[in-house]
């Protein structure tokens, strides 16, 4: 399967995703990635298997396309396509609540030499690292985290960030307990 066909075959999933009918997407998909010799389109593809499976709650899926993914984007040599695998790596690791894996593969994003990805997905990383900080109890590296990715939504207009970022934060304040004090009886 060649480019142009790797690349209406991943838009034609998207658009059987997009209706509802997840399970035909994910076929098409998946026989994009048996014939496709389009390294770029096998990468996309396997974005949106990671992405659905997430969306599914299928993680240890996620998590076996993010590491096809990562060896796709290390064949491509591209180290904007690097971050983002290893972005997805980091996220179903956090799915799976393996929180020091989670963040040992965000710092190996944060790692990666100054990429054009790293400013759009600069406070995805952040994130990603704050939501394993507080799966592991260590608050103020969360806060921290947190308080990063927030800068990056803001200093990029990105609402969607901004608002993960806050549910996030909320979930931060419900495990510390922080808020005003209970008001007294009469």
């Amino acid at each position: 399967m060649g480019q142009d066909q790797t690349k209406q075959q991943i838009a034609k999933g998207l658009q059987l995703y997009q209706s509802n009918q997840t399970e035909k997407a994910l076929q098409v998909w998946t026989k994009v990635l048996e014939k496709s010799s389009d390294l770029v389109g096998r990468f996309r593809v396997l974005g949106c298997l990671v992405t659905a499976h997430s969306e599914m709650g299928r993680y240890k899926e996620m998590l076996k396309f993010a590491v096809v993914q990562i060896d796709t984007a290390r064949e491509l040599e591209d180290a904007d396509f690097l971050l983002e695998s290893y972005l997805n790596l980091a996220r179903s690791n956090e799915k799976l609540c393996e929180f020091h894996k989670t963040i040992s593969y965000c710092k190996t994003c944060l790692g990666l030499p100054g990429t054009r990805a790293a400013t759009q997905l600069g406070g995805q990383v952040s994130l990603s690292m704050g939501n394993a900080f507080l799966g592991l109890s260590l608050f103020q590296k969360a806060l921290e985290s947190f308080e990063k990715a927030l800068r990056y939504a803001h200093n990029n207009d990105d609402t969607m960030l901004e608002c993960r970022v806050c549910c996030s934060l909320g979930s931060f304040y419900a495990q510390v307990k922080v808020g005003p004090a209970p008001q007294g009886g009469r």
